[in-house]
């Protein structure tokens, strides 16, 4: 791009002012210098002092100091009538007319330096005056004066012409030098630019390229000089940049933004953001600007941040907020294609045990041999996403057979249950599944996958391993449960709850030996609810605690009021409480039971705690813990609903139990099933041997008693026995119950 003005000519013009500077600088310097001279008279050193300051300043003005910047007015006025006055100085002094004449040249030359060339003419009126004036007040030089101005007035005029024109050529020899530096910052500006500039023909094809081309593409300066840019654009975006391109060149000043994928030197595909701009009417330019910058970088950036927003670190699977938005899409495209969707909401069983157990190492392992197994059961139209801890989700498009959502439930339910080999260790795991359907896109994303849940749950109801799908029903329970929920903390403040006391009865003398507490809730529309209708609530809300501490002092309260009473002579009736699995993880409890006993004056021996035997696998440590503080406290502890865990009496053995509540699972069949009889003689005799305690409950009739006591059983509960009583209502039943006489009243 030529800016005006050859480099030689500038470089001329530039050397020209500088030798002007040095010229004027040196001799005004050389002036000064003179005034020293023991021969100078003390009038020609003030006016040869003023004369070197001059030619000092006209050079420092000849290096474009602000001095360039004095208004017209001083440099026209101000210089010349100081020399005027000067001159009649030096007249008045004695001095000839040709030494002070001196001061007249450097005046105008001054005065032409700093103008156009024509200025010092303009000054001619003003150097007779000042020449004459002198001369005409003493009137005695006349000849000498003419003399002096036919002499000293050309020279004058001379010299401000002269130095009038060196101005102008220095002031062109400026605008060149900035010129040049311009241009010189703006190629280095270009050369050096993250960015491509490239001016097209009108017929698309590349006049210019900037050299940024070597370092963003790795194409060589000048190579596609003549070539189309389209050459290098990724075939699948080339007809969207002629088109932009070609819209661009239809007027002056369009200008178009766009992106596109470019072919690096390497062969490599880069993404470049790109301006493209009309300037075809331009008089430097003539034709397209496209400037054009490589986002490849910045586009694999959003990429992962996109990817890390909408996809599950852990197993690289589709996260919730993703499948929500496919699943849209998937219920929008319902109202054309008209063919059913299905919905799998996946939850592992027991998969804290694991994270415990074994650690969250071996429990991401896990969930990412989980997700591949699962992903290798399903179609390729289908997606898996992991939703959150151990639930997964998988959409199913185009279900038109009813069958396939429950197939592939299955399939997905045995590949998880082959072993897993996870680093030196091999596990298997279960799930349940639940299953939505939708057949209209008038559902929700959200809904359908809320349906799948609640048939999740209802797997996990019906024993887990399984697969439900949802029913209307779900819903309306789901609803009930949430009504429940909010219900729950009314009745704890309105005091709805009361215990039921259900006697247990020593097998082999028939003596009744306690009474365990069972909570039931006076609801004001539902009547009486047993505790499996709130007791999952109250866990899954917290206020499992403060029921729990209620159910504790009340239990600890009727007790103490059975040993005032004398009931169970000579042995006092204890009672049983059940602790929840949020209760025994709660710090508090272990105070909470010593300051119940101290509070009620109850002995500690006769306050039983029952925990559910799948607590002793939650975090062994805190569970043990726990468990030696309450037996500190002098409590006795027995492990309930045992044999439906996972615990053996060997592993029981690690913690202070005082005995086992064999669940009545195996008391159904122990009096017409062999082999469940065996398995509880079994457990009755291991217990005997590790002196602990064993509490058969469900017994419903009478050969049940029977077998069970035949068996060695140490207590027995049951409906057969008695039902859960009124507070009001033990003191009757112990006064007037004999085992045996209960047992043929009951047979008869």
């Amino acid at each position: 791009m030529n800016v005006g003005g050859g480099p030689r000519e500038a470089l001329s013009q530039h050397l020209a002012g500088r030798m002007a500077t040095a010229l004027f600088v040196g001799g005004g310097i050389g002036t000064l210098a003179s005034t020293l001279l023991p021969t100078a008279q003390s009038v020609d050193r003030v006016g040869v002092l003023v004369v070197g300051l001059t030619a000092v300043g006209v050079g420092i003005k000849a290096w474009y100091l602000p001095w360039q910047r004095w208004s017209e007015r001083a440099t026209l006025w101000l210089v010349p009538v100081a020399f005027a006055l000067i001159a009649l100085a030096n007249h008045f002094a004695g001095a000839e007319p040709f030494r002070y004449g001196i001061f007249f040249v450097v005046s105008f030359a001054w005065i032409g330096f700093a103008h156009r060339p024509g200025t010092s003419l303009a000054f001619t009126p003003l150097l007779v005056v000042a020449y004459l004036l002198p001369l005409v007040t003493t009137g005695s030089a006349t000849p000498t004066a003419l003399a002096s101005l036919v002499m000293v007035g050309p020279i004058c005029l001379a010299v401000g012409e002269s130095m009038a024109w060196i101005s102008e050529r220095l002031r062109v020899a400026e605008i060149d030098l900035r010129r040049i530096h311009g241009d010189t910052r703006f190629r280095s500006l270009i050369q050096n630019s993250s960015d491509v500039i490239m001016i097209l023909e009108p017929d698309l094809t590349i006049r210019y390229e900037t050299p940024s081309i070597e370092r963003v593409l790795g194409h060589s300066v000048g190579e596609r000089i003549g070539r189309t840019p389209l050459d290098i654009v990724h075939p699948e975006d080339a007809a969207s940049v002629q088109a932009v391109l070609e819209q661009v060149a239809l007027g002056e000043g369009v200008e178009r933004r766009f992106e596109c994928r470019v072919r690096h030197s390497d062969d490599s595909w880069h993404v470049v953001q790109a301006i493209a701009k009309n300037m075809i009417d331009h008089e430097s330019v003539g034709g397209m600007v496209v400037n054009y910058r490589d986002i490849t970088d910045q586009k694999a950036l959003e990429e992962q941040l996109r990817r890390q927003a909408f996809h599950d670190d852990l197993t690289g699977l589709p996260n919730r907020a993703l499948f929500i938005e496919r699943l849209q899409h998937a219920i929008d495209r319902l109202g054309r294609q008209r063919t059913p969707i299905a919905v799998l909401f996946i939850d592992l069983d027991d998969f804290k045990t694991v994270n415990d157990s074994l650690g969250h190492t071996t429990g991401d392992r896990l969930l990412v041999a989980v997700a591949k197994r699962a992903r290798d059961c399903l179609r390729s139209v289908d997606t898996i996403a992991r939703l959150g801890g151990d639930e997964f989700a998988v959409l199913l498009e185009d279900v038109a057979d009813a069958e396939v959502p429950s197939d592939i439930a299955a399939r997905i339910l045995a590949s998880l249950r082959r072993p897993l080999h996870l680093h030196r260790q091999e596990l298997t795991i279960g799930a349940s599944i639940g299953i939505a359907v939708a057949h209209s896109p008038k559902q929700m994303a959200s809904d359908l996958l809320r349906n799948a849940d609640l048939a999740m749950y209802s797997a996990k109801d019906h024993g887990k391993g399984c697969v439900e799908v949802f029913q209307p029903k779900l819903k309306r329970a789901a609803t009930t449960r949430l009504r429940l929920k909010v219900d729950l903390q009314r009745a704890l403040d309105a005091g709805e709850f009361n215990l039921r006391y259900q006697p247990l009865v020593r097998l082999s003398s028939g003596e009744l030996v306690g009474m365990e507490a069972l909570a039931r809730w006076h609801h004001p529309r539902r009547g009486e609810l047993l505790p499996g209708e709130f007791i999952g609530l109250a866990e899954e809300s917290g206020l499992i605690l403060p029921l729990g501490r209620w159910v504790l002092l009340e239990a600890c309260r009727q007790a103490r009021m059975w040993q005032t009473d004398g009931l169970g002579q000579p042995h006092p009736l204890g009672v049983s409480v059940n602790v929840s699995v949020r209760q025994l993880q709660d710090p508090a409890l272990p105070g909470d039971v010593a300051s119940a006993l101290e509070r009620f004056g109850l002995d500690p021996g006769l306050l039983t705690l029952e925990i559910t035997e799948s607590v002793l696998m939650q975090d062994t440590g805190l569970t043990q813990e726990s468990l030696r503080r309450l037996k500190a406290v002098g409590v006795r502890l027995v492990i309930d609903d045992f044999g439906t865990g996972y615990s053996s009496l060997s592993y029981i053995r690690r913690f202070p139990i005082d005995g086992v509540k064999v669940d009545r699972s195996f008391i159904d069949a122990v009096d017409t099933d062999r082999e469940e009889a065996d398995l509880v003689r079994s457990i009755i005799t291991l217990s005997r041997r590790l002196k602990l305690e064993t509490v058969a409950e469900g017994i419903e009739r009478w050969g049940q008693l029977a077998r069970l006591r035949a068996l060695g059983a140490d207590i027995g509960q049951g409906y057969y026995l008695a039902t859960p009583l009124e507070a009001s209502a033990v003191a009757d039943f112990v006064r007037c119950f004999t085992l045996e006489e209960h047992a043929v009243g009951r047979e008869a």
